[in-house]
């Protein structure tokens, strides 16, 4: 089950301390007469026979005293040996009162029965539920058992009453009853009175108490299903956007505390499969619960203590010391067959790490989340919430282990109303209330964060829109050219760019290039380089020096980034200049056109580069793409590379086609083509451009 902590809880445990404190001693003496009463002379004799004689079709709780003796012998169950010497009590005094506490391992129970010979109605006994393994002879025979005894020990961890059938023992008027147990977890002995019956009553006796339980476990188990049915919606809709850990941690938490539950109320499943389940989802239970309130508490990721980074790492410390125990029970259980090797004996010996560290760090958390956040209110009822169910989880615990306080949790531990049987208790709204203070506070955050998306997007559509304007020149002659170009960023906005500005004489210039990086900050440098690039083609449109002047205005602009861009002025005779500023090199009817290699723009101020002149033929095509063709990457993470570009060119493709072959490879970074074809008829062809193609899904 869940270990919470809250400010209520604190003060619980602490007036528990102070009252334990100041009457330990009378407990101590309490439970030091408990143990005398048990075996106190003034009970009945040890030999003093329980009297099932006459009981027809009937029933009798097996009262009185029984002897109890620790240890194994088989010879124990035997009626002629003498157990004058054994300790005497009751069946409902544990070991730990009967003055063994912790003790694992093997111990009897015996007690004489007086039948009646005559009695021709077949008798049964009826075994309640144990915490352990328990084997049952009659009259020195063997004839039932609930579990497997070692060397391979096996019980239910949800134990059942068993049903066992009494052979008949004609002329014999006394019968001797011997119950061998095994414990190695819990504390032993019987959780209810033993009984002997007609076996056909005994046997509805089971189907009762099983019909019993199950009704009134029916509102809980339909509270866990809801706990299953909203962990598992949580989980669908974080597959679906993988970006929210608050649904991951939502769903981990509520699948793993149904999964736990219905793992603890689970009938006639193994007790070490149940148990190392148990175990494993206790601690992602935690882990998540722990993830969860952290992520709901909105902490601003700065550094030190006050913020998120912190109080992240303290999450996972907690975690992984809960892990460190759950290791420890499993090997544990593991070694159940093995009890009594050191190594068993020394993880038995250990403490349970998660009392020290599951409500302490919740606790923790909660406190620091009310104080270093201002969190809304559905979030303020989350962590309310939290607080109440970690509140009544303490009290239950103080119930089970301070018997004293038994008048004043009533309240808690007795159900408040039934329907049809179906018992409803306080732990059971409670649960209600935190799952509905779990989804409220998630419905609170997911609404802010997909308003925040919205409005994110609609910047972005705004940014695209702009870029768009700003990068696709306008439909404008260059005579004598056809011009194609293809766009696709691999976001919303990119870092690439092309323009395509007429000049006097009909010459035009045409500019490509790739800023470092992609996303906003590459297209703010964008915007930047295509304003500066028309400012500078109205003072001198040569190639070398709009990249010059280029770099100029980027020098302490690109935030530790750079440009790259290949410049080309054409003419309607076929004259062409370039000049390249790290640009990938352009290619002329497939053959890579070889220019000066320059910097980048905006590393180094000062720098000059370097142009040559080109003639380009009639239907000759000169491309230029950018790096995000190349660098194109498969799902093997193989690069599309130089080599298969070159291939590609040496088949005059399209720009359409180039784009595609790259985006079908796989994308990975912004992509640009721009072919120039001359044309072989008269000059003045429109410019022609594709429209800018959005990023691929």
């Amino acid at each position: 089950m869940r270990y919470l902590a809250s400010p209520f809880s604190l003060l619980l445990w602490t007036s528990l301390l102070l009252w334990t404190t100041a009457s330990g001693s009378g407990q101590a003496a309490l439970a030091q007469q408990k143990t005398i009463a048990a075996s106190s002379t003034a009970a009945p004799a040890a030999d003093e026979a329980f009297n099932a004689a006459g009981i027809g079709t009937g029933s009798r709780v097996i009262d009185g005293l029984w002897q109890f003796q620790v240890g194994d012998d088989l010879t124990w169950a035997q009626p002629g040996f003498d157990d004058s010497r054994w300790q005497r009590l009751t069946t409902d005094t544990s070991w730990a009162d009967a003055g063994h506490p912790d003790y694992t391992g093997f111990a009897w129970y015996r007690r004489q029965i007086t039948v009646d010979p005559a009695e021709k109605n077949s008798l049964a006994l009826y075994l309640p539920e144990l915490n352990s393994v328990a084997e049952v002879c009659w009259n020195g025979e063997k004839v039932g058992s609930a579990g497997t005894l070692p060397p391979h020990a096996s019980w239910d961890f949800s134990p059942s009453p068993v049903v066992i059938p009494l052979p008949p023992a004609p002329g014999a008027s006394t019968g001797t009853l011997a119950i061998r147990m095994w414990v190695v977890f819990d504390d032993g002995g019987f959780l209810r009175p033993v009984q002997i019956g007609y076996a056909p009553l005994i046997q509805q006796m089971r189907v009762r108490s099983a019909d019993h339980s199950l009704r009134q476990m029916l509102i809980l188990y339909g509270v866990w299903l809801i706990f299953l049915c909203a962990g598992l919606t949580a989980l669908i809709l974080w597959l679906r956007s993988r970006s929210q850990g608050v649904l991951l941690c939502a769903a981990l938490y509520l699948v793993s505390y149904a999964s736990e539950n219905f793992s603890e109320w689970a009938l006639g499943v193994d007790y070490q499969a149940v148990g190392d389940f148990f175990a494993v989802t206790d601690w992602i239970n935690h882990a998540a619960f722990l993830f969860l309130i952290l992520l709901l508490a909105g902490l601003p990721n700065r550094p030190g203590i006050r913020g998120f980074r912190f109080w992240k790492r303290t999450c996972i410390c907690f975690s992984a010391i809960v892990l460190l125990d759950v290791v420890r029970r499993v090997t544990e259980i593991g070694l159940v067959d093995h009890y009594q090797s050191a190594l068993s004996r020394f993880l038995r010996a250990i403490p349970d790490l998660r009392e020290y560290a599951e409500g302490p760090s919740v606790l923790l958390l909660l406190v620091a989340c009310l104080v270093l956040s201002k969190p809304r209110l559905p979030r303020l009822l989350f962590m309310a919430a939290a607080a109440l169910d970690a509140f009544l989880g303490d009290l239950s615990g103080v119930f089970d282990n301070f018997p004293q306080f038994d008048r004043f949790l009533q309240w808690e531990a007795h159900p408040l109303f039934a329907i049809y049987g179906a018992l409803v208790r306080v732990r059971t709204l409670a649960d209600l209330l935190f799952l509905f203070a779990i989804i409220y506070a998630m419905w609170d955050q997911l609404s802010s964060l997909l308003a925040e998306q919205r409005r994110v997007n609609a910047e972005l559509k705004a940014a695209q829109e702009v870029q768009t304007v700003l990068v696709a020149a306008e439909e404008r002659g260059a005579p004598g050219y056809a011009v194609a170009s293809v766009y696709r960023p691999a976001s919303e906005v990119g870092g690439d760019f092309f323009q395509v500005i007429p000049l006097e004489g009909d010459a035009t210039l045409i500019v490509a290039g790739d800023v470092s990086g992609k996303g906003l900050r590459a297209a703010m440098t964008v915007s930047l380089i295509v304003g500066a690039v028309r400012t500078l083609a109205e003072q001198d449109s040569s190639p070398a020096a709009v990249l010059a002047g280029l770099n100029r205005r980027l020098i302490g602009r690109t935030q530790g980034g750079f440009a790259t861009c290949c410049a080309t002025r054409i003419d309607p005779t076929g004259h062409a200049i370039l000049a390249n500023a790290g640009h990938c090199q352009p290619y002329l009817d497939g053959h890579e056109v070889e220019l000066p290699a320059g910097l980048p723009l905006g590393l180094v101020d000062g720098i000059t580069y370097e142009e040559i002149a080109l003639a380009i033929a009639h239907t000759q095509q000169l491309t230029l793409v950018s790096d995000g063709v190349v660098e194109a990457r498969n799902h093997h993470g193989e690069l599309y590379g130089f080599d298969r570009l070159s291939a590609l060119m040496r088949e005059r493709p399209t720009a359409e086609h180039v784009a595609k072959t790259a985006v079908d490879f796989g994308q990975d970074d912004d992509i640009t083509v721009l072919t120039v074809t001359r044309l072989a008829a008269e000059p003045g062809a429109v410019v022609q451009f594709s429209a800018l193609s959005p990023a691929p899904a």
